[in-house]
């Protein structure tokens, strides 16, 4: 019996015997990682590399082939970091305005591990970058457009007549009339076709200043034309001064110059008549339009695609700095139409906006939630009003004096021109107002009762441009994709 209630020797011995096996269990686990470690040290002791671990041929095959996947991995990352770099200075080249990166003379620029390379040979970089991505990238253009060589030849009959006059000599019946003087028309035929005037397509064309003896086209091929269509129809001088797509050109008020601007960012000063480039603007950007001040051939604006009209005077100390910059707009500039107190400017924002020259501040802004973009306006001859081509197919009318209201009367349709830059344009006297068609057809429109008078069909795409002789009663101008300038009467 046990001295204390309770207990038992049977207990005791028990929890002896699971002490003992506890101990056993711990001492076989103590020498199984003993021999794990001892076997494991036979290929990572510190005595011997890693490297000598027995490889089966599988492993071999494995490891080979992961090496050859990373430096592949590796090269194109190289690669990649390269043309990362080469983009950069690029991009460098862009502007130089304060929100544009700028370098110093003295910098340097790591292209890769291996060579080291001074902003004085960025230019060779790129050049090289771009000849790798293609020939005619916009880049290329960019950086090599200004070294392109102007230059000009006359194709015409003679220069001069027999009595040494100039082949621009305003013809003698042709000085004493007055534009508008007489009641105009609408044309019905086609009385000579220019073929192939521009084989890319015309973007435009403009008439001699009050004569119209001479006709100046550009086209998508890079050129300038001036043509002959008084008494001869022939093609006078070629100009060839832009690597890509000529996109506006204008005459000053005597005609004796005219400026031009294309896709290359080049705008170019040319003279008329021996073809000699008198001046050149590198822009930055692309210019869209651009227009002469009516008082003033010294100075002229231009319409870039960055929303921006620059103003340009040739007889400042440095011609090539604007001497005003207009940026009130928010969208690209579309279309530029000038007068003696300031200029009126269209762009993709959808809005019109009137401006004074020099100052950067519009007088008003026209602006309309149910508006489309409006790629060409012009002024009426005779009255205050200006018409609009809209993108909406059709033509408004808004008064250019006073509060510039919307005249919603005078509305124009049955033309289609959406998606396309078409022009507009007058008879001299405006009593007929007229537009390209994006289906091949010039429009003729009555200005006071607004009806279509005449619809001529001239080809199977789009006319782009159209101008109206200032001095004939019905002779027009008409030219478009086809490439061929169609002179109707």
């Amino acid at each position: 019996m046990s001295i204390i209630q309770g207990y038992s020797s049977d207990s005791d011995e028990d929890s002896k015997s699971q002490e003992q096996q506890q101990q056993q269990q711990q001492q076989q686990h103590h020498q199984y990682h003993q021999q794990q470690l001892s076997d494991t040290s036979k290929y990572d002791s510190p005595d011997e590399p890693l490297a000598k671990k027995p490889r089966t041929q599988l492993d071999r095959k494995a490891a080979t082939l992961f090496e050859e996947r990373y430096r592949q991995e590796q090269a194109l990352h190289d690669s990649a970091k390269l043309k990362a770099k080469q983009l950069k200075l690029r991009r460098k080249k862009k502007g130089v305005d304060p929100w544009t990166s700028y370098s110093d003379d003295d910098e340097v620029v790591v292209v890769n591990e291996s060579l080291l390379v001074t902003t004085s040979a960025k230019e060779q970089i790129v050049e090289q970058t771009n000849d790798d991505e293609g020939k005619n990238s916009d880049n290329d253009a960019d950086n090599n457009a200004i070294s392109f060589n102007a230059t000009s030849q006359f194709v015409g009959t003679a220069e001069t007549d027999y009595q040494g006059r100039s082949f621009m000599r305003i013809p003698r019946e042709l000085k004493d009339k007055v534009p508008g003087q007489q009641e105009c028309f609408v044309p019905k035929n086609v009385i000579h076709t220019f073929t192939k005037a521009h084989p890319k397509g015309v973007n435009k064309i403009q008439f001699f200043p009050k004569s119209g003896h001479l006709l100046l086209s550009c086209g998508n091929d890079g050129s300038i034309k001036l043509w002959s269509v008084y008494n001869a129809y022939e093609l006078l001088r070629i100009y060839k001064g832009h690597k890509l797509a000529v996109k506006d050109i204008c005459f000053n008020s005597t005609g004796d110059k005219f400026l031009s601007c294309s896709y290359d960012n080049l705008v170019r000063l040319w003279n008329t008549e021996t073809g000699e480039v008198l001046r050149t603007l590198q822009l930055s950007t692309t210019p869209n339009a651009l227009r002469f001040h009516p008082n003033n051939d010294s100075e002229f604006i231009i319409g870039l695609s960055n929303h921006k009209i620059h103003h340009y005077d040739l007889n400042a100390l440095r011609f090539q700095d604007p001497v005003q910059i207009y940026d009130h707009h928010v969208g690209s500039i579309n279309a530029l139409m000038t007068t003696n107190d300031g200029f009126i400017s269209t762009a993709d924002d959808k809005t019109v906006r009137v401006w004074p020259w020099r100052v950067n501040i519009p007088t008003k802004v026209v602006s309309d939630a149910a508006l489309f973009s409006m790629p060409a306006l012009k002024k009426h001859p005779r009255s205050n009003y200006i018409a609009l081509q809209s993108m909406d197919n059709s033509i408004k009318v808004i008064s250019s004096t006073g509060k510039y209201k919307w005249n919603k009367k005078k509305l124009f349709k049955g033309h289609h021109c959406a998606g396309y830059g078409i022009d507009i344009d007058f008879s001299p006297d405006g009593k007929i107002i007229m537009s390209g068609d994006s289906k091949g057809y010039a429009f003729f429109w009555d200005w006071q009762s607004k009806k279509l008078v005449k619809k001529l069909k001239l080809s199977n795409v789009p006319i782009k441009t159209i101008a109206s002789h200032p001095l004939e009663t019905s002779k027009v101008a008409i030219a478009g994709v086809s490439g061929d300038i169609y002179y109707c009467d």
